[in-house]
């Protein structure tokens, strides 16, 4: 219990910690030494998650598959997000492989809400859509 509170707490933190990133690169003046360390600290706290949770769930499997699966996929798709939005803008193989990141997270966020019935996924179909119209009005 306590294990996934942590883990469940970590990957609200992450995902709170995505979105004013995003917000600062349209409110304020663009500033590239902050938006490669803003980058960098969230693909590294992610990836610190994404091991974690993989190693947790390899020792003690107390989570169900298809949630480590949305959350992976939603770590995934908002660092390729950042990357392509902060770092590299005009790179088109990242353009790519951040939309196929995007619509990864809305079908697995979709099996969840309609199949496995967690309502908390209905929150990543959301934040696949915000994505999406950030990625193609950007």
């Amino acid at each position: 219990m306590k294990k996934e509170y942590y883990l469940e707490m970590g990957f609200r933190g992450l995902t709170l910690l995505f979105w004013p990133i995003i917000i600062y690169k349209w409110i304020f003046i663009p500033n590239i030494y902050m938006e490669r360390n803003s980058f960098l600290i969230f693909t590294i706290l992610a990836v610190i998650y994404i091991i974690n949770i993989g190693i947790l769930q390899i020792k003690y499997k107390f989570l169900d598959n298809i949630v480590i699966c949305y959350r992976i996929s939603t770590l995934m798709s908002f660092i390729l997000t950042l990357a392509s939005f902060l770092l590299y803008p005009t790179n088109i193989t990242l353009m790519w492989l951040k939309l196929l990141s995007i619509f990864i997270y809305f079908y697995i966020s979709f099996k969840n809400v309609y199949n496995h019935k967690i309502e908390e996924c209905v929150v990543g179909m959301i934040s696949a859509v915000l994505l999406l119209v950030i990625s193609i009005c950007y």
